[in-house]
């Protein structure tokens, strides 16, 4: 009010009358540490009471003056300049009012922040001001609390910058009210959409009725909690911890942080667990049984020919071509067998080695059909099948050879009776790729274990001899071959296994 009442002055107020009341207004002044002091424009002179210094709190702190330029010593070096420049523009102004703030520095290092305000009230014969009175007010308090108040800011914003999380604070209604996070944080929403969002809108009802829960026990009970959870958006599933804890009257502070890695690889670790203990398991099985399959053809060899050699006179001529067959056959078993396990050691010691070069598919097809006439079935039909235009790719024309080879084995064991062919089409989805496939008129697969054929020690029929080897190595093969092995099956009626690879079309020279 005192203030209020001193800007109320007119330019016409005689000075003696404000005079008058000085000695009534200054002890309301001292409360509020506002002092006054005259300045004569055409001298120069300034008048300084020891009021003007006890109120301010100036002589305590060694900072007495008499003028403005004596003044200037106890001025902050950084504030001399901009004090003057705004003294000056003050004097050359019309009216003479002007606000003028300024540090001083006591003898003991202490900063008294000053803010003058300007007021002319005695004019010459011309109109111009000769007199301007001044009231000075220590300010220090609220400047050291507004400098206070911005040096918490810039911490604050540091340790926000620093955070690799971001921080949501709801209100006790699950109110999104604010966002704090880092300049180049990426967020899955835009901060304006945010800001002043229904949580509800954000997560899925699981993920909100847990917010809201923990928000609530927060709330309650004043101790932080912790959650995690996922985030669908559209262009995946995300994973984020947050730590709640109450922060202004109803309100929480979510300190939110990304653990989509930590999860990802705590599900890798479960299944690369989980695939551990499936192959442990698997090669115990496999361990388990070698000695019946490696036995069962040993025997036969070992027994057959004892046999042909005991007693070859009194075999007769088809006896003796039987047994013969039958050695040549577990014998093609046992190889077969031990090709297996050699290649099963090289993929796992990952020396298994690839020579590619340009091969005829048809030439490939041609030398496999004449190979398979050598073991005829009477019952079965085995044939290739393939159109009259050849097709050449660039792959290792052994192992490809070893994969159609494989599959025909592998049918020759489920079929009784009707055919086997094989062969190759271009795809007629995609020309660039060729279909190199076995069919037969076998058994066929269950459809629940058509997704597991192609594993490791995996078999359909435990009681087929084989070691579940063959499919696995076909499809680890084709792998390296830059293609892709199928199966389509049919219970009773048979199955066509597939191998799809990249060519590119031309014809032989």
């Amino acid at each position: 009010m005192v203030i209020e009442e001193m800007n109320s002055l007119t330019k016409d107020e005689d000075f003696d009358e404000l005079k008058n009341k000085y000695q009534e207004i200054t002890s309301v002044l001292a409360a509020h540490q506002i002092a006054l002091w005259e300045y004569d424009i055409p001298t120069g002179q300034c008048s300084f009471t020891d009021d003007y210094f006890r109120i301010l709190g100036l002589r305590e702190a060694g900072i007495v003056f008499e003028n403005i330029d004596d003044f200037y010593q106890y001025a902050h070096s950084e504030d001399i300049v901009p004090y003057r420049n705004a003294f000056s523009q003050m004097l050359e102004s019309e009216d003479k009012i002007s606000q003028i703030q300024v540090r001083c520095m006591g003898c003991h290092g202490e900063i008294i922040w000053l803010e003058d305000h300007f007021l002319s009230y005695q004019k010459n014969e011309a109109g111009h001001p000769e007199k301007i009175i001044a009231y000075t007010i220590n300010v220090t308090s609220q400047c050291e609390k507004e400098s206070h108040i911005r040096r918490l800011e810039e911490r604050n914003r540091k340790i926000i910058e620093a955070l690799p999380e971001f921080i949501f604070i709801f209100d006790n209604n699950f109110f999104i009210t604010d966002v704090l996070m880092a300049p180049d944080t990426v967020l899955l929403h835009p901060v304006d959409v945010l800001k002043g969002a229904d949580g509800r809108s954000i997560y899925s009802p699981e993920v909100s009725d847990l917010f809201i829960r923990n928000i609530n026990e927060c709330l309650k009970d004043g101790e932080m909690k912790e959650i995690e959870y996922p985030l669908d958006v559209e262009n995946g599933r995300y994973y984020f911890q947050a730590r709640i804890a109450p922060f202004e009257g109803n309100n929480v502070l979510a300190l939110i942080h990304d653990i989509g890695e930590r999860v990802h690889q705590a599900k890798a670790l479960i299944e690369a667990k989980r695939k551990a203990e499936e192959a442990d398991r698997m090669k115990s099985v496999f361990l388990a049984n070698m000695s019946h399959e490696i036995r069962t053809p040993l025997n036969a060899i070992v027994g057959f020919s004892d046999v042909i050699g005991s007693t070859y006179d009194e075999l007769s001529e088809e006896e003796r071509a039987d047994f013969v067959r039958l050695i040549s056959i577990n014998s093609e078993h046992l190889v077969r067998l031990i090709d297996d396990v050699l290649d099963l050691s090289k993929i796992e010691s990952n020396t298994i080695k690839f020579t590619f070069t340009d091969c005829s598919l048809q030439s490939l097809m041609m030398d496999i059909e004449k190979e398979q006439a050598m073991k005829p079935i009477s019952e079965i039909e085995i044939r290739a099948s393939f159109p009259n235009e050849d097709v050449y790719i660039n792959t290792d024309a052994t192992r490809l050879k070893q994969v159609v080879c494989n599959f025909i084995n592998n049918a020759r064991k489920f079929t009784e009776k009707g055919y086997i062919h094989f062969g190759y089409a271009v795809d007629p989805v995609n020309a660039d790729s060729v279909n190199i496939f076995v069919e037969d008129t076998g058994s066929g697969i269950p459809q629940e274990c058509q997704k597991e054929i192609f594993d490791r020690f995996y078999k359909v029929d435990t009681f087929k001899q084989g070691t579940g080897l063959g499919l696995s190595i076909c499809k680890t093969i084709v792998e390296h071959l830059q293609g892709d092995i199928s199966v389509e099956s049919e219970m009773g009626k048979g199955s066509r296994f597939i191998v799809t690879l990249p060519f590119e079309r031309r014809t032989e020279d």
